[in-house]
C-alpha cells in the first residue's frame, strides 16, 4: 500500500486500476484528497484549442486495493507534459495490457521466456 504521504492533494496522476473496480482500467487526475481509505482525484484531460489542463468536473474516489500502479506528476515537474503526452500514452498502454486477448498474453510471456534464455 502506498503511504498517503507518497501521494498529496495537488499532484497529477494516472491511476491503473484492477480489472473490475471501475469502468475503466486507468483514469488521469487532479489529487484532491489522500488518505489511509484511499484517494480522491478530479478527473481532467488536456485542452488543446486552450492549451490548459480542463477537466475538474468529476470525481472520483479509489480505495487503495483497487490501485495497482501510478504515473505520478508531483510539485515542480511539468504539468503540461504530464497530462498532455505521458498521462495518457501511459493510459492507452495500461489499457491495452488490460484489453489483450489472453492468448496473446501467454504468447508474450513465452517470448520473453525465450528472450531471456
Amino acid at each position: 500500500m502506498v503511504k498517503p504521504q507518497a501521494i498529496r492533494s495537488g499532484y497529477y496522476v494516472a491511476i491503473s486500476l484492477v480489472p473490475g473496480a471501475a469502468p475503466c482500467n486507468c483514469y488521469i487526475g487532479l489529487v484532491q484528497v489522500a488518505d489511509e481509505y484511499g484517494l480522491r482525484v478530479d478527473l481532467v484531460h488536456w485542452d488543446e484549442k486552450l492549451d490548459v489542463v480542463g477537466g475538474h468536473t468529476e470525481g472520483l474516489f479509489i480505495p487503495w486495493e483497487s490501485i495497482t500502479s501510478m504515473l505520478v506528476c508531483a510539485e515542480g515537474q511539468p504539468v503540461r507534459r504530464f497530462i498532455r503526452d505521458k498521462a495518457p500514452e501511459w493510459q492507452a498502454e495500461i489499457e491495452a495490457i488490460w484489453t489483450e486477448k489472453p492468448e496473446a498474453k501467454s504468447k508474450k510471456a513465452e517470448e520473453t521466456k525465450v528472450k531471456k534464455s
